[in-house]
């Protein structure tokens, strides 16, 4: 904590005298970058950080899942991963899960009805809609018949339905797999 206390006061005393040093005309901009650069001692990120146990009155960030993998895109998710995802969305659509759905889901998510698509940006939002309304014996029944061998990826994410529609589509959102649509 000193450490960091120390650099933030020299940090101000370079600035100060910088600001002190310039004359009314600025020729240029970039000496007194130059004198900041040259006045602050090189410091490492992490050198800081290393350097102290950390305090137990402040918070600190909560670790990634290393349990979760990390996907750049569809194309970069296993066979495995897909597959496990896709038994998920039929064991909450078999059982009706409404909550269990709607916790698969990325925010906000269009919900294609035959009568008209519905952008749901909530998962209450999601709930609200009533699993009557989602839960159509068309959807469950191409849900369930899906194969989920067969599952590719493609730029919108990997399409769950035995025969193309009703469907539910599901692929990477910020770097974890999720529902992204379903389409009557």
């Amino acid at each position: 904590m000193r450490k960091l206390g120390l650099l933030l006061a020299v940090g101000l005393l370079c600035l100060s005298l910088a600001a002190c040093g310039q004359s009314g005309e600025s020729s240029s901009g970039d000496t007194a970058d130059q004198a900041e650069q040259s006045q602050l001692p090189e410091m490492n990120e992490t050198e800081e950080v290393q350097d102290e146990a950390p305090d137990a009155a402040e918070p600190t960030e909560p670790e990634p899942d290393s349990q979760t993998p990390l996907y750049e895109d569809n194309f970069s998710v296993d066979t495995e991963a897909v597959t496990a995802f896709a038994q998920k969305i039929q064991s909450v659509t078999a059982e009706q899960d409404l909550e269990g759905l709607a916790d698969l889901i990325a925010y906000p998510v269009y919900v294609g009805f035959p009568e008209g698509g519905e952008s749901v940006t909530s998962k209450e939002e999601f709930v609200a809609l009533g699993a009557e309304r989602i839960f159509t014996q068309e959807l469950l029944q191409e849900i369930q018949d899906a194969d989920l061998e067969s599952l590719s990826p493609s730029m919108a994410g990997f399409s769950l339905s035995a025969s193309g529609k009703p469907n539910i589509v599901f692929g990477v959102a910020e770097g974890t797999l999720a529902v992204l649509g379903i389409n009557y």
